[in-house]
């Protein structure tokens, strides 16, 4: 008997609440009144790249030593990427079982590692070879379910038009997941299984709420539904890395920062680039449709890549290094939250923090609607040895605004354009079994009990150094993991993952998906 753990990227029930109501859903309308079902809170900021990695680890992104998609270098004055997995310093929870897991297609797990089972790592880094452990497992893959980690027409989205090529490869890939799922609980070899739906949330924030995200809400139903009548399955986990909404309001924070005073920038080759027309809206396109964008990816200097601006002259991803004037500003951001301050002296710092908190504090749109739920400093958000790595303040973003973090654009609010959902950090959790009180109500889930909650329900020890909690409560009274005690373990001597360097197109991949905006 096996657990199946499914993750939802993007996953929440403010989406899909009216979607169960109405009918449409009914294996989630099953799973929420037969098991325990409740909206998580994610790690902040409410982004795939670090949370994936706080759900299989049960730590905080202070521990991880990863805080976004990229990573600004105080001292080297640089923007780097940091999203693969030798970047993250944690132990994933499966690794402390005793029997054989299958990991399939986990953002940020590139490259794969070797476990006691199988492991098929996702993006970014990981691209159409090289992506299993054990190697041979990709021909097989290839072989049995024509298997891809991406769809090829990524850069045909557009929140415009959902009637383009990429939004069938999706579908498509969503049910590859779940063919590979259901080969694998029926083999019989697995104590547990993690599957993630990573392009769901891709949809969502193109489309957010639209007809063709509900087509892809109802192809996982279904298949759902098949998974829950095989007599392999024990108990079944469902959970997001963070949770959606609609987007409203986009808050351009170093455009902000820059009218503020707190950024300085300096033309670049992107000036020029845009002068000439040379665009990303009418680079890609063109290329994709001719099927050698990759090709060219691979060919162009990686600079010259990311300095390739939008059609309003904004540059993003690692680009945004050659444009800072860096001997003259104080502060840069990120998209979505994190925003780190230059100075070098702890004092200078520090003052500088507490003038940004209290500028940003009490922000509002055009309309007058808050921008940020909260503005917090670093230091009350994270916990661990990389504390002092993160961003000083985090932007914990209102409903229905985005923060993006390009570089270049004259006005600080503007209206969704790429996409039309952003992330929050509500997501979703179920759990749903013969040892799960279907009465149980959670108030208080956190992405960091899952893996705690996990390595109980096996028998296992929790490590000191896991942040989460056990959550004793979801299971039903007369079960044994309900009435066995805690176990922490001292987990000093437990290995971190492998790591190890990953040189790929990291970058325009998370350009293609919209992040780094």
């Amino acid at each position: 008997m096996t657990t199946v753990v499914l993750g939802l990227d993007g996953g929440c029930f403010e989406l899909i609440q009216p979607w169960i109501d109405d009918g449409t859903l009914p294996t989630f309308s099953k799973l929420t009144e037969d098991g325990v079902a409740s909206d998580m809170q994610s790690c902040l900021p409410p982004v795939t790249c670090p949370n994936w990695q706080c759900y299989a680890t049960g730590t905080n992104p202070g521990k991880l030593g990863v805080f976004w998609w990229e990573a600004v270098d105080r001292d080297a004055r640089t923007i780097e990427n940091r999203s693969s997995a030798g970047d993250f310093d944690g132990t994933h929870y499966w690794r402390l079982l005793e029997g054989d897991t299958a990991v399939v297609n986990l953002p940020t797990s590139y490259p794969p590692s070797e476990i006691d089972g199988i492991h098929v790592a996702g993006g970014p880094g990981a691209e159409q070879a090289g992506y299993t452990q054990p190697e041979s497992l990709e021909e097989e893959l290839r072989e049995r379910y024509d298997y891809a980690v991406h769809p090829e027409k990524m850069s045909l989205l557009s929140g415009d038009n959902p009637d383009n090529e990429c939004v069938p490869e999706i579908y498509d890939l969503i049910d590859m997941r779940f063919d590979v799922l259901e080969d694998q609980l029926e083999s019989g070899e697995y104590e547990l299984i993690h599957v993630t739906v990573f392009y769901l949330n891709v949809l969502q924030h193109f489309y957010w709420d639209m007809d063709v995200v509900k087509r892809a809400w109802e192809r996982i139903d279904e298949r759902v539904s098949q998974l829950l009548e095989m007599q392999e399955l024990e108990n079944f986990f469902v959970m997001s890395d963070h949770g959606s909404n609609g987007i409203e309001t986009t808050f351009r924070v170093n455009t902000w920062l820059e009218q503020h005073g707190y950024l300085q920038t300096e033309s670049s080759i992107s000036d020029y680039l845009h002068r000439a027309g040379i665009t990303q809206e009418r680079v890609r396109p063109i290329l994709a449709k001719l099927g050698v964008e990759w090709w060219a990816r691979r060919l162009l200097p990686e600079r010259v890549q990311m300095l390739l601006p939008d059609e309003e002259g904004s540059v993003d991803k690692s680009g945004k290094a050659d444009v800072i004037d860096w001997e003259s500003s104080q502060v840069v951001a990120s998209g979505q939250g994190p925003v780190y301050v230059l100075a070098d002296h702890p004092q200078e710092r520090e003052r500088i923090v507490d003038e940004l908190v209290d500028d940003l504090e009490g922000i509002t749109d055009p309309d007058g609607n808050p921008v940020f739920d909260q503005v917090l400093r670093g230091e009350d958000v994270y916990s661990g040895p990389y504390v002092d790595r993160g961003p000083d303040v985090v932007l914990d973003q209102a409903a229905g605004v985005h923060i993006e973090g390009k570089i270049g654009h004259d006005g600080a609010f503007g209206s969704p354009s790429k996409w039309h959902g952003e992330n929050k950090d509500t997501g979703m959790f179920i759990a749903h079994g013969p040892e799960i009180d279907g009465n149980e109500s959670l108030t208080d889930m956190h992405i960091l009990d899952i893996a705690p909650t996990l390595l109980h329900l096996h028998g296992g020890g929790v490590p000191e150094r896991m942040d989460g909690d056990v959550k004793r409560e979801l299971f039903a009274a007369e079960s044994e993991p309900a009435n066995r005690e805690v176990q922490r373990i001292d987990a000093e001597d437990i290995d971190s993952a492998e790591s190890r360097t990953v040189e790929s197109d990291v970058a325009d991949r998370l350009e293609d998906l919209g992040y780094m905006e």
